[in-house]
Parts: C-alpha cells; sequence; structure tokens
C-alpha cells in the first residue's frame, strides 16, 4: 500500500530544499524555470501533445508542451524538477485535463507534491490572503484567482491545493468556487474578450508575471508601466487595463513596489530562457 502522507512529508521537505538551493525564500512566488537553470537543467518548449518530459543525463531537459496555458506549463516545469531532485528516470507525462490524473507511483506522488509546494508554500499562500484581509477558507472567485495570479498556478491548481492538500477550503465552499473559471471571471471585470489575463494587485509581492501576447493585465490605477510590451487599454473604477501588444519586457511600479511583466509569443516554442527576448527585426 502506498504510503502517501510519508511520500507527501518527503515531497514538502524536497520543496524546501530546492527553494533553498535556488535562491528563493520560503514564502514568496518562485520561478521554476530560473530554479531550473541554476541546477544545471535546460527547459525547452515544443509543438507537441503532452505535458512534459524529464530527460535524465549527463545534460538533463525537460520538455513542455507549448500547447498548455502557461500556469500548467509552470506547474509541469517544477513537476519534472521534483523528477530531477528524486534522482528519478527519465519520464514523459501524457496530455491531460488540467488537474493529473490520481496515480499511485510514488514517483509520480513526490513529483506532483514537489510541484505543488514549491509553488504554492503554505505560509506563503496564509500571507498572500492575510495580508490582503481575505479569508482563504471562503475566498471570492476573483480573490483566488487574485492570489493564483500572484504565485503563477492556474485558478483549478490553487483551488484543488487549498481544498484538498492544505484542508483550508470546506467542501461546500470548494463546491461554489469550482463553478467558476477565469474566463467567467474575466466577464464580470471587463468588457472586452481576451483569450487570457492576470489580475496583478497592490498587495503583490510577486517580481514578475508572465503572459502572452494577446493577454490582459489588470494592474492598480495610476501604475506607472515603462516598456513597449504593454499597451494601456483603458481605466475602469478600480483598475487599469493593459494588453500585452509586443515579445520582451515592461516594468510596472506604484508605491514602493515593482514589478515585470513578461511577455512571450502565444504558443512560444525554443528555449525557456530566450522567450521574452525581444524581436530586433521588430518595427518601432
Amino acid at each position: 500500500m502506498t504510503d502517501r502522507k510519508g511520500l507527501f512529508r518527503q515531497a514538502v521537505a524536497a520543496a524546501v530544499e530546492l527553494r533553498d538551493k535556488t535562491g528563493f525564500d520560503q514564502f514568496g512566488p518562485a520561478d521554476p524555470y530560473l530554479a531550473a537553470q541554476k541546477l544545471g537543467v535546460k527547459v525547452l518548449f515544443l509543438d507537441v501533445s503532452m505535458e512534459g518530459f524529464y530527460f535524465k543525463g549527463a545534460a538533463p531537459r525537460i520538455l513542455l508542451s507549448a500547447l498548455r496555458p502557461l500556469p500548467r506549463r509552470a506547474f509541469t516545469c517544477a513537476h519534472e524538477l521534483g523528477h530531477h531532485h528524486f534522482g528519478h528516470g527519465s519520464t514523459m507525462d501524457q496530455l491531460q485535463a488540467d488537474e493529473r490524473a490520481d496515480s499511485n507511483k510514488p514517483e509520480e506522488i513526490l513529483a506532483n507534491g514537489v510541484a505543488s509546494f514549491f509553488l504554492m508554500p503554505t505560509v506563503g499562500l496564509r500571507g498572500a490572503f492575510a495580508r490582503r484581509g481575505w479569508s482563504i477558507a471562503k475566498p471570492t472567485p476573483l480573490q483566488l484567482y487574485t492570489v493564483a495570479c500572484e504565485f503563477g498556478v492556474g485558478y483549478d491548481t490553487l483551488l484543488n491545493h487549498l481544498s484538498y492538500t492544505l484542508k483550508e477550503i470546506g467542501s461546500a465552499h470548494t463546491a461554489e468556487l469550482d463553478r467558476w473559471a477565469p474566463q467567467r471571471i474575466r466577464q464580470q471585470l471587463l468588457k472586452d474578450d481576451f483569450d487570457s489575463f492576470v489580475v496583478v494587485d497592490a498587495e503583490s509581492l510577486a517580481q514578475h508575471y508572465d503572459v502572452e501576447q494577446g493577454a490582459a493585465i489588470i494592474l492598480p490605477l495610476d501604475v506607472d508601466v515603462e516598456g513597449r510590451a504593454l499597451e494601456h487599454l483603458g481605466s475602469y473604477t478600480n483598475f487599469d487595463l493593459y494588453g500585452a501588444v509586443k515579445r520582451g519586457k515592461a516594468t510596472a511600479s506604484w508605491g514602493k513596489k515593482v514589478c515585470t511583466i513578461r511577455v512571450q509569443p502565444k504558443a512560444y516554442v525554443g528555449a525557456a530562457v530566450n522567450r521574452f527576448e525581444e524581436d530586433p527585426d521588430e518595427d518601432d
């Protein structure tokens, strides 16, 4: 019989070790691509129908599907880093629904646990809700999505982690939140349609947000934005709306806070380290 509790304890300890080894504290958001780079693991995006592939060897690699949503790619990257950390053999994960089917394989439980706690540290999540004066037990859909954006994960991923792993949200409220999706949240906020969007609020501790061209970015009112990657689309009662129009980076600052919005081409194929590089031949 699989000792899930024992495996999860190992995964939590491994996530803490990975954060320490790659220079991230134990509270804020962490970048799995930068972590892979620091560990000497090359990450590539491919136009293939799979979740991800970890290649074990003298030059370890992680291959990710460019067809998946950005938060899902980040989770899969962290999942494959879990395989790398534990010294597992080369592993391919097939294209599946947003949440991996439950697995009794110890190596998959470990890798999933590492990804969850590396990207969503318990103290960090509790702090994110407390800092905003929000209830972690009964967040609104927009509140849950805002925190998911801060930590670079998907709405469903954070909901499942808070509900089933950390036991912070009860079953009745989980069922209520489960009836929502990012696009439904967007429809209540914005009059225009966008393929994807992220919410950045004044309490965010994230140093960067990753988006694809065509995405909408909700920023605090009167934010100062520098860089050609973003274009101001309008002001609403409680926020400013920007669009990701060019590949590259833009900085957003308000008060003492500064974060970088990193824009990559839609369904980008190539090395992860190059995904935000501006095209030198692009017209001004």
